[in-house]
Protein backbone atom coordinates (compact mmCIF):
# COMPACT_ATOMS: atom_id res chain seq x y z
CA UNK A 1 0.00 0.00 0.00
CA UNK A 2 1.39 3.43 -1.08
CA UNK A 3 2.30 6.15 2.04
CA UNK A 4 3.70 8.74 0.40
CA UNK A 5 1.13 11.67 -0.08
CA UNK A 6 -0.66 11.35 -3.82
CA UNK A 7 0.38 14.59 -6.06
CA UNK A 8 -2.05 16.57 -7.88
CA UNK A 9 -0.55 14.49 -11.02
CA UNK A 10 -0.20 11.30 -10.01
CA UNK A 11 -4.20 11.83 -8.57
CA UNK A 12 -5.35 12.52 -12.14
CA UNK A 13 -3.43 10.01 -13.65
CA UNK A 14 -4.90 7.73 -11.65
CA UNK A 15 -8.49 9.24 -11.86
CA UNK A 16 -8.19 9.02 -15.69
CA UNK A 17 -7.39 5.41 -15.75
CA UNK A 18 -11.03 4.41 -13.55
CA UNK A 19 -13.26 3.19 -16.61
CA UNK A 20 -16.21 5.36 -17.17
CA UNK A 21 -18.33 2.91 -19.36
CA UNK A 22 -18.83 -1.25 -19.94
CA UNK A 23 -16.85 -1.27 -16.22
CA UNK A 24 -17.49 -5.02 -15.32
CA UNK A 25 -20.53 -3.80 -13.19
CA UNK A 26 -22.32 -2.67 -15.77
CA UNK A 27 -21.47 -5.40 -18.08
CA UNK A 28 -23.06 -7.70 -15.37
CA UNK A 29 -26.18 -5.68 -15.24
CA UNK A 30 -26.98 -5.95 -19.05
CA UNK A 31 -26.38 -9.69 -18.93
CA UNK A 32 -29.23 -9.99 -16.34
CA UNK A 33 -31.50 -7.61 -19.02
CA UNK A 34 -30.47 -9.59 -21.18
CA UNK A 35 -31.66 -12.91 -19.59
CA UNK A 36 -34.80 -11.23 -18.88
CA UNK A 37 -35.28 -10.03 -22.63
CA UNK A 38 -35.10 -6.30 -22.29
CA UNK A 39 -34.18 -4.58 -25.57
CA UNK A 40 -31.94 -1.14 -24.21
CA UNK A 41 -28.98 0.73 -25.62
CA UNK A 42 -25.72 1.39 -23.10
CA UNK A 43 -24.23 4.80 -22.79
CA UNK A 44 -26.57 6.92 -24.46
CA UNK A 45 -24.85 10.05 -24.37
CA UNK A 46 -28.00 12.47 -26.15
CA UNK A 47 -29.87 11.74 -23.02
CA UNK A 48 -29.69 14.06 -19.91
CA UNK A 49 -26.57 12.70 -17.66
CA UNK A 50 -25.84 9.65 -20.45
CA UNK A 51 -27.17 6.96 -18.89
CA UNK A 52 -25.41 3.42 -18.66
CA UNK A 53 -28.31 2.21 -19.75
CA UNK A 54 -31.73 2.82 -21.07
CA UNK A 55 -34.60 2.12 -23.02
CA UNK A 56 -36.39 5.06 -24.84
CA UNK A 57 -39.89 3.61 -25.81
CA UNK A 58 -40.94 2.75 -22.39
CA UNK A 59 -38.63 6.12 -21.39
CA UNK A 60 -36.74 4.53 -18.48
CA UNK A 61 -32.86 5.00 -17.46
CA UNK A 62 -30.40 2.61 -15.61
CA UNK A 63 -26.80 4.19 -13.98
CA UNK A 64 -25.06 1.36 -12.63
CA UNK A 65 -22.39 3.04 -10.18
CA UNK A 66 -18.98 1.96 -8.17
CA UNK A 67 -19.92 1.98 -4.78
CA UNK A 68 -16.41 3.92 -4.25
CA UNK A 69 -16.97 6.83 -6.94
CA UNK A 70 -20.17 7.41 -5.97
CA UNK A 71 -20.08 7.13 -2.28
CA UNK A 72 -22.34 4.88 -1.78
CA UNK A 73 -23.77 5.46 1.95
CA UNK A 74 -23.48 2.27 4.42
CA UNK A 75 -22.03 0.51 2.06
CA UNK A 76 -18.75 -1.37 3.36
CA UNK A 77 -16.83 -0.46 -0.30
CA UNK A 78 -16.83 3.26 0.24
CA UNK A 79 -15.12 5.36 2.93
CA UNK A 80 -13.61 8.41 3.26
CA UNK A 81 -9.68 8.08 3.04
CA UNK A 82 -7.65 9.31 5.84
CA UNK A 83 -4.99 10.52 3.65
CA UNK A 84 -5.83 14.08 1.86
CA UNK A 85 -9.38 13.69 3.82
CA UNK A 86 -10.56 17.39 2.57
CA UNK A 87 -9.43 16.86 -1.33
CA UNK A 88 -11.83 13.32 -1.01
CA UNK A 89 -14.59 14.94 0.92
CA UNK A 90 -15.18 17.51 -1.37
CA UNK A 91 -14.62 14.85 -4.88
CA UNK A 92 -17.61 12.90 -3.28
CA UNK A 93 -19.79 15.56 -2.44
CA UNK A 94 -19.37 16.96 -5.98
CA UNK A 95 -19.80 13.23 -7.26
CA UNK A 96 -22.99 12.76 -5.07
CA UNK A 97 -24.27 16.40 -6.74
CA UNK A 98 -23.58 15.36 -10.00
CA UNK A 99 -25.24 12.08 -9.58
CA UNK A 100 -28.02 13.78 -8.20
CA UNK A 101 -28.64 16.45 -11.22
CA UNK A 102 -28.36 13.81 -13.68
CA UNK A 103 -31.54 12.36 -11.85
CA UNK A 104 -33.20 15.50 -11.92
CA UNK A 105 -32.27 16.12 -15.74
CA UNK A 106 -33.88 12.71 -16.56
CA UNK A 107 -37.12 13.30 -14.82
CA UNK A 108 -37.84 16.82 -16.37
CA UNK A 109 -38.20 14.98 -19.70
CA UNK A 110 -40.39 12.62 -18.59
CA UNK A 111 -37.94 9.18 -17.53
CA UNK A 112 -38.03 6.99 -14.67
CA UNK A 113 -34.21 6.03 -13.26
CA UNK A 114 -32.67 3.23 -11.21
CA UNK A 115 -29.66 3.53 -9.65
CA UNK A 116 -27.69 -0.53 -9.18
CA UNK A 117 -24.78 -0.28 -6.59
CA UNK A 118 -21.80 -2.14 -7.50
CA UNK A 119 -22.29 -4.15 -3.95
CA UNK A 120 -26.18 -4.85 -5.54
CA UNK A 121 -24.09 -7.76 -8.00
CA UNK A 122 -22.94 -10.19 -4.84
CA UNK A 123 -26.71 -11.35 -4.48
CA UNK A 124 -27.47 -11.67 -8.60
CA UNK A 125 -31.03 -13.09 -7.62
CA UNK A 126 -32.24 -10.36 -5.54
CA UNK A 127 -30.97 -7.70 -8.28
CA UNK A 128 -32.69 -9.89 -10.56
CA UNK A 129 -36.05 -9.35 -8.48
CA UNK A 130 -34.87 -5.70 -8.13
CA UNK A 131 -35.12 -5.12 -11.81
CA UNK A 132 -37.95 -7.12 -12.54
CA UNK A 133 -40.01 -5.34 -10.06
CA UNK A 134 -38.76 -2.14 -11.91
CA UNK A 135 -39.33 -2.94 -15.40
CA UNK A 136 -42.46 -5.30 -15.51
CA UNK A 137 -45.25 -5.81 -16.16
CA UNK A 138 -44.09 -4.50 -19.42
CA UNK A 139 -46.85 -5.04 -23.12
CA UNK A 140 -45.55 -5.43 -26.28
CA UNK A 141 -47.62 -5.65 -29.38
CA UNK A 142 -46.40 -6.90 -32.94
CA UNK A 143 -48.71 -7.09 -36.11
CA UNK A 144 -48.25 -10.40 -38.65
CA UNK A 145 -48.77 -8.79 -42.06
CA UNK A 146 -49.37 -12.47 -43.64
CA UNK A 147 -51.84 -13.07 -40.70
CA UNK A 148 -53.58 -10.02 -41.12
CA UNK A 149 -53.39 -10.27 -36.69
CA UNK A 150 -51.47 -8.34 -33.97
CA UNK A 151 -50.12 -9.92 -31.04
CA UNK A 152 -50.18 -8.10 -27.30
CA UNK A 153 -48.00 -10.17 -24.95
CA UNK A 154 -47.55 -9.37 -21.59
CA UNK A 155 -44.17 -9.86 -19.76
CA UNK A 156 -45.20 -10.17 -16.00
CA UNK A 157 -42.43 -10.00 -12.65
CA UNK A 158 -42.50 -13.64 -12.59
CA UNK A 159 -41.13 -13.71 -16.28
CA UNK A 160 -43.97 -15.49 -17.58
CA UNK A 161 -45.78 -14.21 -20.48
CA UNK A 162 -48.82 -14.13 -22.02
CA UNK A 163 -49.64 -13.44 -25.83
CA UNK A 164 -53.72 -12.80 -27.33
CA UNK A 165 -54.19 -12.18 -30.73
CA UNK A 166 -56.71 -10.27 -32.58
CA UNK A 167 -57.47 -10.23 -36.29
CA UNK A 168 -57.21 -6.64 -37.67
CA UNK A 169 -58.12 -7.38 -41.77
CA UNK A 170 -60.61 -4.62 -42.00
CA UNK A 171 -58.37 -1.91 -40.29
CA UNK A 172 -56.00 0.36 -42.26
CA UNK A 173 -52.57 -1.20 -40.31
CA UNK A 174 -50.44 1.04 -42.12
CA UNK A 175 -51.96 4.47 -40.54
CA UNK A 176 -51.98 3.42 -36.99
CA UNK A 177 -49.37 1.07 -35.12
CA UNK A 178 -49.68 -1.87 -33.96
CA UNK A 179 -51.09 -1.21 -30.49
CA UNK A 180 -53.81 0.95 -32.13
CA UNK A 181 -54.50 -1.00 -34.20
CA UNK A 182 -55.00 -4.09 -31.87
CA UNK A 183 -57.35 -1.68 -29.42
CA UNK A 184 -59.69 -1.00 -32.46
CA UNK A 185 -60.24 -4.60 -32.79
CA UNK A 186 -60.80 -4.86 -29.69
CA UNK A 187 -63.48 -2.30 -29.78
CA UNK A 188 -64.89 -3.55 -32.91
CA UNK A 189 -64.72 -7.03 -31.50
CA UNK A 190 -68.93 -8.22 -31.30
CA UNK A 191 -68.69 -11.21 -29.26
CA UNK A 192 -66.69 -10.95 -25.49
CA UNK A 193 -63.91 -12.88 -24.13
CA UNK A 194 -63.90 -16.16 -22.95
CA UNK A 195 -63.63 -15.64 -18.77
CA UNK A 196 -60.29 -17.73 -18.20
CA UNK A 197 -60.88 -21.32 -16.10
CA UNK A 198 -57.44 -20.61 -14.46
CA UNK A 199 -57.30 -21.89 -10.87
CA UNK A 200 -55.90 -17.87 -9.81
CA UNK A 201 -59.19 -16.34 -9.34
CA UNK A 202 -59.11 -12.41 -9.08
CA UNK A 203 -61.96 -11.43 -6.41
CA UNK A 204 -63.61 -8.15 -7.64
CA UNK A 205 -65.46 -5.50 -5.24
CA UNK A 206 -67.03 -2.64 -7.69
CA UNK A 207 -68.38 -0.28 -5.46
CA UNK A 208 -70.39 3.29 -7.32
CA UNK A 209 -70.29 0.65 -10.54
CA UNK A 210 -72.74 1.95 -12.67
CA UNK A 211 -72.68 -0.47 -15.88
CA UNK A 212 -69.04 -1.72 -15.35
CA UNK A 213 -66.56 0.25 -16.77
CA UNK A 214 -64.32 -0.09 -13.93
CA UNK A 215 -64.81 -3.95 -14.03
CA UNK A 216 -64.25 -4.22 -17.87
CA UNK A 217 -60.91 -3.05 -17.37
CA UNK A 218 -60.28 -5.20 -14.79
CA UNK A 219 -62.04 -8.36 -16.56
CA UNK A 220 -59.65 -7.19 -19.50
CA UNK A 221 -56.42 -7.13 -17.68
CA UNK A 222 -57.35 -10.62 -16.05
CA UNK A 223 -57.96 -12.36 -19.66
CA UNK A 224 -54.46 -10.70 -20.29
CA UNK A 225 -52.67 -12.47 -18.17
CA UNK A 226 -54.55 -15.50 -17.94
CA UNK A 227 -56.54 -15.13 -14.44
CA UNK A 228 -59.84 -15.72 -13.53
CA UNK A 229 -61.93 -12.26 -13.15
CA UNK A 230 -64.52 -13.28 -10.47
CA UNK A 231 -67.09 -9.95 -9.72
CA UNK A 232 -68.12 -10.53 -6.59
CA UNK A 233 -70.08 -7.32 -5.52
CA UNK A 234 -71.45 -4.64 -7.87
CA UNK A 235 -73.17 -1.78 -5.80
CA UNK A 236 -74.93 1.02 -7.26
CA UNK A 237 -78.43 3.06 -6.74
CA UNK A 238 -79.41 3.17 -10.21
CA UNK A 239 -81.49 -0.31 -11.19
CA UNK A 240 -81.08 0.20 -14.75
CA UNK A 241 -77.10 0.34 -14.47
CA UNK A 242 -77.14 -2.56 -12.18
CA UNK A 243 -79.28 -4.82 -15.01
CA UNK A 244 -76.53 -3.98 -17.26
CA UNK A 245 -73.68 -4.31 -15.10
CA UNK A 246 -75.51 -8.24 -14.68
CA UNK A 247 -75.93 -8.83 -18.63
CA UNK A 248 -71.77 -7.99 -18.92
CA UNK A 249 -70.69 -10.15 -16.08
CA UNK A 250 -72.71 -13.40 -14.72
CA UNK A 251 -73.18 -14.25 -11.33
CA UNK A 252 -72.07 -10.98 -10.07
CA UNK A 253 -73.83 -10.22 -6.71
CA UNK A 254 -76.03 -7.02 -6.84
CA UNK A 255 -76.41 -4.55 -4.31
CA UNK A 256 -79.08 -1.63 -4.98
CA UNK A 257 -78.76 0.49 -2.55
CA UNK A 258 -77.38 3.65 -1.25
CA UNK A 259 -74.01 2.95 -0.07
CA UNK A 260 -74.66 4.90 3.57
CA UNK A 261 -77.53 1.52 4.12
CA UNK A 262 -74.39 -1.28 3.30
CA UNK A 263 -71.38 0.84 4.46
CA UNK A 264 -72.70 2.78 7.51
CA UNK A 265 -69.82 2.89 10.13
CA UNK A 266 -67.94 5.88 11.07
CA UNK A 267 -64.33 5.65 10.37
CA UNK A 268 -62.53 4.47 13.49
CA UNK A 269 -65.05 3.00 14.88
CA UNK A 270 -66.25 -0.57 15.20
CA UNK A 271 -67.83 -2.54 12.31
CA UNK A 272 -71.85 -2.19 12.38
CA UNK A 273 -74.40 -5.17 11.82
CA UNK A 274 -74.93 -3.69 8.32
CA UNK A 275 -71.14 -3.61 7.17
CA UNK A 276 -70.41 -7.26 8.98
CA UNK A 277 -72.81 -8.88 6.83
CA UNK A 278 -71.39 -6.85 3.50
CA UNK A 279 -68.07 -8.06 4.08
CA UNK A 280 -69.22 -11.53 5.03
CA UNK A 281 -70.99 -12.20 2.33
CA UNK A 282 -68.21 -10.38 -0.16
CA UNK A 283 -66.05 -12.59 1.36
CA UNK A 284 -61.50 -11.96 0.47
CA UNK A 285 -61.60 -9.22 -1.85
CA UNK A 286 -58.55 -8.82 -4.34
CA UNK A 287 -58.94 -5.91 -6.26
CA UNK A 288 -61.44 -2.58 -4.95
CA UNK A 289 -62.81 -0.48 -7.97
CA UNK A 290 -64.86 2.49 -7.35
CA UNK A 291 -65.96 5.70 -9.24
CA UNK A 292 -67.91 8.07 -6.35
CA UNK A 293 -70.23 10.15 -8.08
CA UNK A 294 -68.63 13.32 -9.21
CA UNK A 295 -71.27 15.80 -10.48
CA UNK A 296 -70.19 18.02 -7.00
CA UNK A 297 -67.12 18.04 -7.96
CA UNK A 298 -67.30 19.10 -11.44
CA UNK A 299 -67.28 22.51 -13.19
CA UNK A 300 -69.66 22.17 -14.80
CA UNK A 301 -71.85 22.11 -11.60
CA UNK A 302 -73.00 25.69 -10.67
CA UNK A 303 -75.31 24.76 -7.54
CA UNK A 304 -72.97 23.44 -4.93
CA UNK A 305 -69.59 24.56 -5.89
CA UNK A 306 -67.48 21.70 -4.62
CA UNK A 307 -70.24 21.55 -1.51
CA UNK A 308 -72.39 18.75 -2.41
CA UNK A 309 -73.04 16.30 0.34
CA UNK A 310 -72.87 13.74 -2.34
CA UNK A 311 -69.19 14.38 -2.11
CA UNK A 312 -68.90 12.19 1.23
CA UNK A 313 -69.35 9.04 -0.26
CA UNK A 314 -66.02 9.22 -1.28
CA UNK A 315 -64.96 8.73 2.16
CA UNK A 316 -67.33 5.31 2.14
CA UNK A 317 -64.50 4.17 0.03
CA UNK A 318 -61.87 4.48 2.44
CA UNK A 319 -64.48 3.12 5.30
CA UNK A 320 -64.94 -0.13 3.10
CA UNK A 321 -61.10 -0.32 3.11
CA UNK A 322 -61.24 -0.19 6.88
CA UNK A 323 -63.67 -3.04 6.92
CA UNK A 324 -62.50 -5.17 4.81
CA UNK A 325 -58.96 -5.31 3.41
CA UNK A 326 -58.92 -5.29 0.04
CA UNK A 327 -55.60 -6.22 -1.48
CA UNK A 328 -55.63 -3.51 -4.06
CA UNK A 329 -57.66 -0.62 -4.27
CA UNK A 330 -58.55 2.08 -7.11
CA UNK A 331 -60.70 4.71 -7.18
CA UNK A 332 -61.03 7.47 -9.85
CA UNK A 333 -62.86 10.87 -10.13
CA UNK A 334 -62.65 14.06 -11.66
CA UNK A 335 -59.54 15.97 -11.45
CA UNK A 336 -61.47 18.93 -9.52
CA UNK A 337 -62.48 16.44 -6.64
CA UNK A 338 -58.87 17.32 -4.90
CA UNK A 339 -60.35 20.68 -4.28
CA UNK A 340 -63.53 19.41 -2.58
CA UNK A 341 -64.39 21.50 0.64
CA UNK A 342 -64.22 18.83 2.62
CA UNK A 343 -60.97 17.40 1.55
CA UNK A 344 -62.24 14.18 1.13
CA UNK A 345 -59.43 12.65 -1.08
CA UNK A 346 -56.73 14.03 1.42
CA UNK A 347 -58.82 12.51 4.25
CA UNK A 348 -59.07 9.24 2.40
CA UNK A 349 -55.72 8.87 1.52
CA UNK A 350 -54.78 9.92 5.19
CA UNK A 351 -57.06 6.77 6.41
CA UNK A 352 -56.27 4.27 3.80
CA UNK A 353 -52.17 4.42 4.36
CA UNK A 354 -52.60 4.69 8.06
CA UNK A 355 -53.88 1.28 7.39
CA UNK A 356 -50.72 0.12 5.76
CA UNK A 357 -51.34 0.88 2.23
CA UNK A 358 -48.76 1.99 -0.17
CA UNK A 359 -51.02 4.82 -1.83
CA UNK A 360 -50.32 7.22 -4.84
CA UNK A 361 -52.39 10.09 -6.29
CA UNK A 362 -52.09 11.76 -9.87
CA UNK A 363 -54.54 12.92 -12.48
CA UNK A 364 -53.92 11.40 -15.44
CA UNK A 365 -54.70 12.17 -19.39
CA UNK A 366 -56.56 9.02 -20.66
CA UNK A 367 -55.51 9.64 -24.02
CA UNK A 368 -52.09 9.00 -23.13
CA UNK A 369 -53.30 5.57 -22.37
CA UNK A 370 -55.38 5.22 -26.07
CA UNK A 371 -58.47 6.70 -25.30
CA UNK A 372 -59.72 9.01 -28.29
CA UNK A 373 -61.14 12.07 -26.16
CA UNK A 374 -59.75 14.75 -23.90
CA UNK A 375 -60.37 13.05 -20.53
CA UNK A 376 -58.43 13.20 -17.71
CA UNK A 377 -59.28 11.84 -14.28
CA UNK A 378 -57.93 12.05 -10.98
CA UNK A 379 -56.73 8.47 -9.64
CA UNK A 380 -55.75 7.12 -6.41
CA UNK A 381 -54.29 3.57 -6.02
CA UNK A 382 -53.37 2.08 -3.38
CA UNK A 383 -51.96 -1.55 -2.32
CA UNK A 384 -50.90 -3.73 0.64
CA UNK A 385 -48.60 -5.70 -1.18
CA UNK A 386 -46.76 -3.66 -3.94
CA UNK A 387 -44.95 -0.26 -4.17
CA UNK A 388 -46.97 1.07 -6.89
CA UNK A 389 -46.18 4.57 -8.64
CA UNK A 390 -48.80 6.15 -11.21
CA UNK A 391 -46.23 7.96 -13.00
CA UNK A 392 -44.15 5.07 -13.89
CA UNK A 393 -47.54 2.78 -14.61
CA UNK A 394 -48.46 5.58 -17.13
CA UNK A 395 -44.93 5.88 -18.72
CA UNK A 396 -45.25 1.63 -19.06
CA UNK A 397 -48.14 1.58 -21.12
CA UNK A 398 -47.97 5.24 -22.55
CA UNK A 399 -49.36 4.89 -26.34
CA UNK A 400 -46.88 6.44 -28.80
CA UNK A 401 -50.00 7.67 -31.02
CA UNK A 402 -53.16 9.32 -30.14
CA UNK A 403 -56.58 7.85 -31.51
CA UNK A 404 -58.81 9.96 -32.58
CA UNK A 405 -62.55 10.58 -33.07
CA UNK A 406 -62.74 9.01 -36.65
CA UNK A 407 -60.31 6.24 -35.32
CA UNK A 408 -63.18 4.77 -33.15
CA UNK A 409 -66.12 5.62 -34.80
CA UNK A 410 -65.88 5.89 -38.41
CA UNK A 411 -66.93 2.23 -39.22
CA UNK A 412 -70.32 3.41 -37.70
CA UNK A 413 -71.53 6.39 -39.93
CA UNK A 414 -73.91 3.37 -42.28
CA UNK A 415 -75.51 1.41 -39.51
CA UNK A 416 -78.38 1.36 -39.44
CA UNK A 417 -80.68 3.42 -36.95
CA UNK A 418 -83.49 1.07 -35.85
CA UNK A 419 -82.61 0.82 -32.56
CA UNK A 420 -81.91 3.78 -29.39
CA UNK A 421 -78.51 2.78 -29.16
CA UNK A 422 -77.60 3.64 -32.82
CA UNK A 423 -80.30 6.64 -33.40
CA UNK A 424 -79.10 9.66 -32.77
CA UNK A 425 -81.15 12.34 -30.71
CA UNK A 426 -83.84 14.07 -32.42
CA UNK A 427 -83.53 17.96 -32.51
CA UNK A 428 -85.75 21.41 -32.64
CA UNK A 429 -85.57 22.97 -35.89
CA UNK A 430 -83.10 25.49 -34.92
CA UNK A 431 -80.84 23.09 -33.87
CA UNK A 432 -81.44 21.28 -37.53
CA UNK A 433 -80.25 24.63 -39.26
CA UNK A 434 -77.27 24.88 -36.97
CA UNK A 435 -76.47 21.96 -37.60
CA UNK A 436 -76.46 21.56 -41.29
CA UNK A 437 -74.89 25.05 -41.20
CA UNK A 438 -71.81 23.44 -39.94
CA UNK A 439 -71.77 20.60 -42.44
CA UNK A 440 -72.84 22.54 -45.44
CA UNK A 441 -70.03 25.69 -44.88
CA UNK A 442 -67.54 22.75 -43.74
CA UNK A 443 -66.78 24.24 -40.22
CA UNK A 444 -66.41 23.47 -37.16
CA UNK A 445 -67.03 25.83 -34.49
CA UNK A 446 -70.61 27.46 -35.32
CA UNK A 447 -70.87 31.65 -35.97
CA UNK A 448 -71.91 33.69 -33.16
CA UNK A 449 -74.98 34.99 -35.25
CA UNK A 450 -76.28 31.34 -35.17
CA UNK A 451 -76.17 30.82 -31.82
CA UNK A 452 -78.27 31.43 -28.65
CA UNK A 453 -78.88 34.87 -27.41
CA UNK A 454 -76.50 34.15 -24.55
CA UNK A 455 -73.58 33.11 -26.36
CA UNK A 456 -73.59 35.89 -28.91
CA UNK A 457 -71.31 38.22 -27.07
CA UNK A 458 -67.98 37.95 -28.52
CA UNK A 459 -66.33 37.38 -25.18
CA UNK A 460 -67.83 34.16 -24.44
CA UNK A 461 -66.13 30.78 -23.63
CA UNK A 462 -68.40 28.79 -25.24
CA UNK A 463 -66.41 27.73 -28.35
CA UNK A 464 -67.08 24.05 -28.28
CA UNK A 465 -71.10 24.14 -27.19
CA UNK A 466 -72.74 23.40 -30.71
CA UNK A 467 -69.32 22.62 -32.23
CA UNK A 468 -68.95 19.96 -34.60
CA UNK A 469 -66.57 16.86 -33.89
CA UNK A 470 -62.82 17.10 -35.98
CA UNK A 471 -62.56 14.16 -37.83
CA UNK A 472 -58.74 14.04 -37.30
CA UNK A 473 -58.40 15.08 -33.50
CA UNK A 474 -59.52 13.76 -30.50
CA UNK A 475 -63.05 14.00 -29.37
CA UNK A 476 -63.98 16.46 -26.28
CA UNK A 477 -64.83 14.55 -22.94
CA UNK A 478 -67.95 12.50 -23.63
CA UNK A 479 -70.54 13.01 -21.09
CA UNK A 480 -74.18 12.85 -20.43
CA UNK A 481 -75.23 15.42 -22.71
CA UNK A 482 -73.46 14.05 -25.88
CA UNK A 483 -77.05 13.81 -27.30
CA UNK A 484 -77.39 17.69 -27.74
CA UNK A 485 -75.41 19.82 -29.36
CA UNK A 486 -75.88 22.46 -26.97
CA UNK A 487 -73.62 20.27 -24.32
CA UNK A 488 -70.36 20.42 -25.97
CA UNK A 489 -68.79 19.51 -29.42
CA UNK A 490 -71.01 16.71 -29.98
CA UNK A 491 -71.77 16.94 -33.32
CA UNK A 492 -70.68 14.13 -35.83
CA UNK A 493 -67.61 15.00 -38.20
CA UNK A 494 -69.81 14.38 -41.24
CA UNK A 495 -73.48 13.47 -40.91
CA UNK A 496 -75.88 16.15 -39.99
CA UNK A 497 -76.88 14.92 -36.44
CA UNK A 498 -75.10 14.34 -33.04
CA UNK A 499 -73.57 11.29 -32.15
CA UNK A 500 -75.13 7.77 -31.59
CA UNK A 501 -75.44 6.21 -28.13
CA UNK A 502 -73.02 3.48 -29.84
CA UNK A 503 -70.27 6.05 -30.39
CA UNK A 504 -70.12 7.38 -27.20
CA UNK A 505 -69.79 4.16 -26.05
CA UNK A 506 -66.67 3.42 -28.68
CA UNK A 507 -65.29 6.79 -27.68
CA UNK A 508 -65.49 5.69 -24.25
CA UNK A 509 -63.46 2.64 -25.18
CA UNK A 510 -66.43 -0.08 -25.08
CA UNK A 511 -66.65 -2.68 -26.96
CA UNK A 512 -69.20 -3.78 -29.37
CA UNK A 513 -69.85 -6.87 -27.31
CA UNK A 514 -70.84 -4.73 -24.30
CA UNK A 515 -74.19 -4.94 -23.89
CA UNK A 516 -76.38 -1.98 -23.36
CA UNK A 517 -80.15 -3.67 -25.27
CA UNK A 518 -81.64 -3.67 -21.78
CA UNK A 519 -81.73 -0.15 -21.58
CA UNK A 520 -84.45 1.56 -24.38
CA UNK A 521 -84.48 5.16 -22.51
CA UNK A 522 -81.89 7.50 -24.46
CA UNK A 523 -81.56 9.21 -21.32
CA UNK A 524 -80.96 6.77 -18.78
CA UNK A 525 -78.37 5.39 -21.42
CA UNK A 526 -76.44 8.76 -21.81
CA UNK A 527 -76.64 8.55 -18.27
CA UNK A 528 -74.09 5.09 -17.68
CA UNK A 529 -72.25 5.61 -21.17
CA UNK A 530 -71.79 9.72 -20.43
CA UNK A 531 -70.56 8.67 -16.24
CA UNK A 532 -68.69 5.54 -16.97
CA UNK A 533 -64.86 5.51 -16.84
CA UNK A 534 -63.09 4.25 -19.78
CA UNK A 535 -61.52 0.58 -19.18
CA UNK A 536 -58.23 1.71 -20.40
CA UNK A 537 -58.22 2.99 -17.07
CA UNK A 538 -58.60 -0.11 -14.46
CA UNK A 539 -56.75 -2.11 -17.15
CA UNK A 540 -53.22 -0.47 -16.60
CA UNK A 541 -53.77 -0.74 -12.79
CA UNK A 542 -54.75 -4.39 -12.64
CA UNK A 543 -52.21 -5.16 -14.86
CA UNK A 544 -49.59 -3.52 -12.46
CA UNK A 545 -51.69 -5.05 -9.22
CA UNK A 546 -51.85 -8.89 -10.55
CA UNK A 547 -48.87 -8.57 -12.93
Amino acid sequence: MRTEIVTTPERSWLMARVRKEGTSAEIAVRAILDDLGNEYESNVKDLPGSPDLANRDYEWAIFVHGCFWHAHEGCSRWKVPSRNQAFWEEKFKQNKARDKRKLEQLAEIDYSVLVVWECELGDKIRLENRLREYLYPVEKYVYSPSKKSVTRTIQLRSGDKYSTRLFVNDIDVESWDSRAAYDLALLRKSTPREISDSLEVVRCVDLFSGCGGLSLGALEACSAIGKKFLPIAALDNNPIALDVYERNFKGVNKFESNIWNIIDGKIGTNVTKNERKFVNEVGPVNICLSGPPCQGYSDLNNFTRREDPKNELYMRVARFVEIANPEHILIENVPRVIHGKGREVEKSHAIIESLGYNVDEAIIDLSSLGVPQKRKRHVLIGSISKKIKIKQIIKKFKVKQKTTTNWAIDDLENVERKSVFNAPSRHTIVNKKRIQYLIDNDLFDLPNHMRPLCHQNNNHSYISMYGRMKPDELAQTITSGYGSPGQGRFIHPTRPSTITPHEAARLQFFPDYFDFSSVNKRTKLAEMIGNAAPMKLSYVFCIEFLG
